[in-house]
C-alpha cells in the first residue's frame, strides 16, 4: 500500500486552513511572548549605592536605633511607621528600616509600604534572593513575640 499523499506547500503556511498532520506552526506560537514587568529602579542619590551602604554598617554607627536587642510586639512594630523611625519584620525578625530608607533600589516609598509591619510576604515575592539578615544584619532591633508574651 502507498505511503499518504503529502500536503500542498500552501497548506504550510501559518494560517492556512490544514488537514490533520500538517506541518504548520499552530496559530497561537506566531504571537511575540509578553513582555516581563520592568523593575521599578529609581536613580539614587550620590553616595547612595549599595558600595555606600556597605560602609555605612562597617562604620560602627549605631543602625539599629536602640541599645539592646528587644522583644518586639505587633503593637510596638506598628508604632514605627514614619519616615523618620521606621520598623520592619522579616521573617520574624525586626529591622530599623530608616537608615536604608536612601539606599534602597526601588526607592523610599516602596520600602515604606512594610514600615510599621511585616514585610516579609512583599520582600519573598519581589525579590526573594536578596539575603535580608545580610543586608540589615547591623539595623537588627529584635525578634517578634506575641502581644501575650511581654
Amino acid at each position: 500500500m502507498p505511503p499518504p499523499p503529502l500536503p500542498s506547500l500552501a497548506s504550510r503556511r501559518p494560517g492556512a486552513s490544514s488537514s490533520a498532520g500538517s506541518l504548520a506552526v499552530p496559530p497561537s506560537t506566531t504571537r511575540p511572548p509578553p513582555q516581563p514587568a520592568k523593575r521599578g529602579k529609581v536613580a539614587l542619590a550620590p553616595g547612595h549605592g549599595p558600595l555606600d551602604w556597605a560602609n555605612l554598617k562597617k562604620s560602627g554607627q549605631n543602625l539599629r536605633g536602640v541599645d539592646t536587642v528587644l522583644r518586639v510586639t505587633p503593637s510596638m512594630l506598628k508604632r514605627h511607621k514614619t519616615r523618620d523611625d521606621a520598623w520592619s519584620s522579616f521573617n520574624g525578625k525586626v529591622y530599623n528600616i530608616t537608615p536604608y530608607l536612601p539606599y534602597h533600589p526601588g526607592g523610599e516609598k516602596e520600602l515604606m509600604r512594610v514600615a510599621g509591619r511585616d514585610g516579609s510576604k512583599l520582600f519573598a515575592s519581589t525579590h526573594a534572593w536578596v539575603n535580608i539578615d545580610y543586608m540589615l544584619d547591623e539595623c537588627l532591633v529584635g525578634f517578634m513575640v506575641s502581644e501575650s508574651s511581654t
